[in-house]
């Protein structure tokens, strides 16, 4: 199940960076967060490190690795920073280095940076001191490029997981009805969040708005595998979540058990000024 959540992922709330304690519980299974999460599309990853004056980046609420991993084959030194020690010690094992404390308490001990990326975590980063801290630690000319996944998800398995939460988890303040229609015209008050918060630190060029469009085919094992690691849906009790599961498992089924899902990521970047 690739996402929950379009105009805030991963969480209901109009801010989810308030939202301390979902944020940070997705290391509850870091090996199964690592194993689901699809990975970025390649041409997002080459065209950020072709964008950026250097290959030195800092990678926000780097979870598990992931983009870190393949910011780190396409040439790049990756420091990571990630407020679960959990999620942390997994990306440590997979040979990123990482840091743990929420971004906008790190201390860069006067470290600077050619890009600040963050994969599928700048909505946990409160969007006016997340951008101030990225225009602290880059250098003149380095890039802000947050990113996000934006899955387009089948009508079946929007009314399963919203007929099985009401059943299962009735105060679930998440409503899967609204997954429904363009996702990304869902997803634009996040990134109109993510742009103004750029635009408040008076300190980078306009943001611009990046798209990469892809796909990818999940089996019903693999659909299934994902659900659990989504915001608000690790805090589920065990029974709710058999339920959800089965729900949602028996909606794969009517679609013949798997699905290709269109994606778009969307990279919201923009350039640290110079100084006058």
């Amino acid at each position: 199940m690739p996402t929950l959540s379009q105009g805030q992922p991963d969480n209901p709330g109009p801010e989810p960076h308030r939202h301390r304690r979902t944020a940070e519980s997705f290391g509850v299974d870091a090996e199964r967060y690592d194993r689901a999460r699809p990975p970025y599309p390649d041409a997002l990853v080459d065209r950020i490190v072709e964008a950026s004056p250097g290959r030195h980046v800092l990678d926000v609420g780097a979870g598990t690795g992931i983009e870190a991993r393949q910011f780190q084959a396409a040439g790049c030194t990756v420091l990571g920073v990630e407020p679960d020690e959990r999620m942390a010690a997994f990306a440590r094992r997979s040979r990123v280095e990482v840091e743990v404390a929420r971004f906008e308490d790190w201390q860069p001990a006067g470290r600077q940076f050619d890009a600040v990326i963050a994969g599928t975590a700048w909505h946990w980063v409160d969007p006016v001191a997340g951008a101030a801290k990225a225009a602290q630690v880059l250098r003149p000319g380095g890039r802000l490029a947050p990113f996000h996944h934006v899955p387009r998800i089948p009508a079946e398995v929007i009314d399963a997981l919203a007929e099985a939460l009401g059943r299962a988890a009735p105060d679930f303040p998440f409503d899967p009805g609204l997954l429904r229609g363009s996702a990304v015209n869902a997803y634009r008050p996040l990134f109109a969040r993510i742009a103004d918060g750029i635009r408040q630190t008076g300190r980078f060029s306009e943001p611009e708005q990046w798209s990469f469009a892809w796909e990818r085919s999940y089996s019903r094992e693999e659909w299934l595998d994902q659900l659990p690691t989504f915001g608000g849906l690790t805090q589920l009790p065990a029974d709710a979540m058999a339920q959800l599961l089965d729900s949602v498992g028996t909606a794969i089924d009517s679609l013949g058990g798997h699905a290709t899902l269109p994606y778009t990521s969307v990279v919201i970047t923009s350039t640290r000024s110079h100084p006058a």
